[in-house]
């Protein structure tokens, strides 16, 4: 699907003078520098690949941006209105594209976005494997609330997605709320990424109603989610661990001290809800495991210095 959206000129680069598995974002900024995260570090693609210098690099234009949307939605950004207006559009594969732009607004409510001035485009990866150094202190037989916490980019969704997979190999059913369409990537009720058995799969809508219509009816015994980013996230996931279901989780933060200053997280942090925490970086590229805490937030677990 990437070749399908991107610039002729960008896709031979890619061919001629790059590995695929090591881009995880490409981003067009108009009458800008094409930048790409390549093995978890920021770079300008030129025509001789990457490069340092922006000088060097080849430039993106309105036009182009336009094209990649166009061709993302099919044609029709009509279709996919109510992921746009949120800001970003999910395609084949699990890519999903950040989008930005003239907010159009309807009665003060957010209509669409138009005129856009820039998209990133973000490729997952399957590595797997990954979670097996969280899955140690989550228990595989009998499943800790867990907390995968990083910044964006720091490959928190790519460990969610191994857990569901290995989680799923146990006789348990799992309910995953991939509200962006990032972590199975369904497309034409097929997973377009490895997410394993067991598993049944809420897509595109917000967590309050996949939480309370997935447990009402698909009676699940543990629940993986995308990132809980509000308040209500946070009190949806106490009220799910307290019928009994367990929960893991993702959040955005650099680490212990930011995420127990967000308020939305206090309600976690003083309910002792999860027990384990376990803390991502970039440090040695995406999915680099920093600590692991309990819940009173003693480190049990200590990776990169």
């Amino acid at each position: 699907m990437l070749n399908e959206i991107l610039p002729e000129k960008i896709k031979e680069v890619i061919r001629s003078r790059l590995n695929p598995s090591r881009i995880y974002e490409i981003r067009f900024r108009n009458a800008m520098p094409i930048s790409i995260n390549y093995g978890g570090n920021y770079f300008f693609i030129g025509n001789t690949g990457i490069v340092d210098d922006a000088r060097d690099a080849l430039y993106s234009s309105a036009i182009e941006i336009e094209q990649i949307v166009t061709r993302a939605t099919e044609f029709s950004l009509y279709s996919v209105n109510n992921q746009l207006k949120n800001g970003f559009i999910t395609i084949g594969g699990g890519i999903r594209i950040g989008i930005c732009g003239e907010i159009v607004k309807d009665d003060e409510k957010i209509k669409t976005i138009k005129d856009f001035t820039s998209v990133n485009i973000r490729i997952p990866h399957e590595i797997r494997g990954c979670s097996l150094t969280a899955l140690t202190f989550i228990d595989e037989k009998s499943p800790r609330n867990t907390l995968i916490v990083a910044p964006p980019g720091a490959g928190k969704t790519t460990v969610l997605r191994d857990l569901c997979f290995n989680l799923s190999s146990v006789e348990r059913n799992i309910l995953l709320v991939d509200e962006r369409c990032e972590i199975a990537a369904v497309s034409n009720r097929q997973q377009q990424l490895n997410v394993g058995k067991n598993v049944d799969i809420i897509s595109n809508c917000p967590k309050s109603y996949a939480f309370s219509c997935g447990i009402r009816n698909m009676r699940p015994d543990l629940i993986i989610t995308d990132e809980l980013a509000c308040e209500e996230d946070a009190l949806m996931a106490i009220r799910a661990a307290a019928s009994g279901i367990k929960i893991i989780a993702s959040a955005h933060a650099a680490n212990a001290d930011e995420l127990k200053k967000r308020k939305e997280f206090i309600p976690l942090v003083e309910s002792k809800l999860f027990t384990r925490y376990v803390f991502l970086s970039n440090k040695n590229g995406p999915g680099t495991y920093e600590s692991i805490y309990d819940a009173d937030f003693r480190c049990i677990y200590f990776g990169v210095s």
